[in-house]
């Protein structure tokens, strides 16, 4: 296991003071920083209630997924789905299984790359650099989402939920990537779409952040201007190796 307690000395560290200019990994968190997966999530709420309402739809798709906002569950699971059907009397057990089989077939079916994903990720394999996955999702999810946009065998390692048994912020993820890749903080880039869930805790950390403002579906806002680099588009980071 990551001795988290040894590693968390670094966090009264500067980046700016001890960011050497060399770049030997990029951890990359997933789910809205290389593809856009709330636009899966709402198509797959869109044929969920296609489904339970058959020709008669008046709600959108955002009223569901609300339900998956809402924080009494994670928000990938099932249990928000059931809320839904058992707050307008609907549910049974029968279609209930029906509709995740359905949630879980269209959010991976519906997901798009940003643009210039593969080329950049190229680009940054030819520069010798180690790339992370870091992310929320359990590992099978992981696995069948990177698999289903064609990256899989661009990632040296995949830290998911079940790697550690935590979810960011907690900084394991973190620490765990640097230990298993043997680098250090100052020689790592983060780059994530949530401002307190990936930059926050890996600036703690000391390593160097690049804020992804085109996927941050929450409009966060970065007022604190708490990042490194901030990215327009994912491209944007080749910048930064020039």
């Amino acid at each position: 296991m990551v001795d988290i307690e040894k590693n968390m000395n670094i966090i009264q560290k500067d980046p700016e003071q001890i960011y050497p200019g060399v770049l030997k990994a990029v951890l990359f968190d997933m789910d809205n920083t290389l593809f856009d997966f709330v636009a899966a999530k709402l198509e797959a709420c869109r044929e969920i209630l296609s489904f339970i309402w058959k020709e008669n739809v008046t709600e959108e798709p955002s009223v569901l997924f609300r339900y998956f906002l809402r924080g009494v569950y994670g928000f990938e699971d099932y249990e928000n789905i059931q809320d839904y059907m058992q707050e307008r009397n609907i549910f049974t057990a029968q279609d209930y299984r029906k509709c995740c089989e359905i949630y879980e077939r269209e959010k991976l079916q519906n997901l798009e790359l940003y643009p210039a994903v593969t080329d950049t990720l190229d680009k940054l394999k030819k520069l010798g650099l180690k790339l992370v996955i870091i992310t929320d999702a359990d590992s099978n999810h992981a696995l069948a989402r990177l698999t289903k946009v064609g990256l899989l065998n661009y990632f040296d390692l995949i830290v998911a939920a079940d790697t550690t048994g935590t979810k960011k912020p907690d900084p394991a993820h973190f620490l765990f990537a640097l230990e298993m890749l043997g680098i250090k903080p100052e020689e790592t880039l983060v780059v994530g779409d949530n401002i307190k869930r990936d930059i926050v805790p890996a600036r703690k950390l000391g390593l160097r952040t690049a804020y992804a403002s085109y996927g941050d579906w929450r409009t966060e806002g970065e007022t604190d201007q708490c990042f490194d680099f901030r990215l327009d588009k994912f491209s944007d980071m080749l910048e930064l190796f020039h």
